[in-house]
């Protein structure tokens, strides 16, 4: 009787392209059963395995999940159906840090994918102590020094924003989304207290891909991890590398529906 397993592998970070290719060439090396699933920049990687016995199958089946972690590396997030969103809140919660948010905008990008979840309230305010308070907003703002030094750069502002609302609500880190300026692509933005990753991105994103992507440099600064090609490091204050989509960012925003339905020629088409 033969017998079949199954393992997702849940990747996050690399576009569709990228994903693929790494599956193209698991399958020419030999890997059966391959399947790619995607939400909002969220990848499943299924590895479906069949053999003559439940041990041969899982073998198998481990083996060649070994060997796709190896070529994701940092993009894997976790297995099964663990969502991003999860997989960044259990992180949260196993080192028992909090995050806020700048602004409204923010808050509503990051609440829409961690309401949802349990415990979400320990490790994010939900702006009940930043964005939402009335007092407390108020000293969320860019600091003076960092609008004197670099006039017009609202990375650094961000920045500068992001680390108010740490200090004002005493917490681990802090998130900043900001749309696309003159001179500037969309990015977002996580300030801890040893610096500032900022990571560029593609036009037309959904919110919910948004959310992900701050997510996804909020999970790979708490576990140091590294950070994908679009993202800079930088102190607050200080000069910062140009941020910049990448290449492969910029294809991840150019989203092409291909359909294998033939085309019927028009009826006065003489070929027809």
């Amino acid at each position: 009787m033969v017998n079949t397993q199954l393992k997702i592998l849940r990747v996050f970070g690399p576009t569709a392209a990228e994903v693929s290719a790494v599956l193209r060439q698991a399958r020419a090396d030999g890997c059966p059963g391959l399947r790619l699933l995607e939400r909002d920049g969220e990848f499943a990687v299924c590895i479906q395995i069949s053999a003559p016995n439940r041990a041969m199958a899982e073998q198998y089946c481990e083996k060649w999940a070994l060997r796709l972690r190896a070529k994701f590396g940092d993009d894997v997030f976790a297995e099964g159906e663990t969502s991003l969103a999860q997989a960044t809140l259990s992180a949260m919660l196993d080192r028992r840090k909090l995050l806020v948010a700048v602004d409204e905008t923010t808050g509503r990008l990051l609440g829409s994918q961690l309401q949802p979840l349990p415990h979400s309230e320990a490790v994010f305010d939900f702006g009940t102590e930043t964005y939402a308070h009335p007092e407390n907003r108020k000293q969320i703002v860019v600091p003076p020094v960092l609008l004197k030094r670099f006039p017009g750069d609202v990375v650094q502002a961000s920045a500068g924003r992001a680390l108010n609302a740490m200090q004002v609500a005493g917490a681990d880190f802090g998130a900043a989304y900001m749309p696309a300026t003159v001179g500037q692509c969309p990015f977002v933005l996580v300030c801890d207290r040893h610096g500032a990753a900022a990571c560029a991105l593609p036009p037309d994103l959904s919110d919910a891909a948004i959310a992900n992507q701050i997510l996804d440099l909020l999970r790979r600064r708490l576990l140091g991890l590294r950070l994908t090609d679009s993202c800079i490091i930088f102190r607050p204050g200080k000069e910062r590398p140009l941020l910049l989509v990448s290449e492969a960012g910029r294809e991840r925003g150019n989203t092409v529906r291909f359909s294998l339905r033939r085309r019927t020629p028009p009826a006065d088409d003489p070929t027809t």
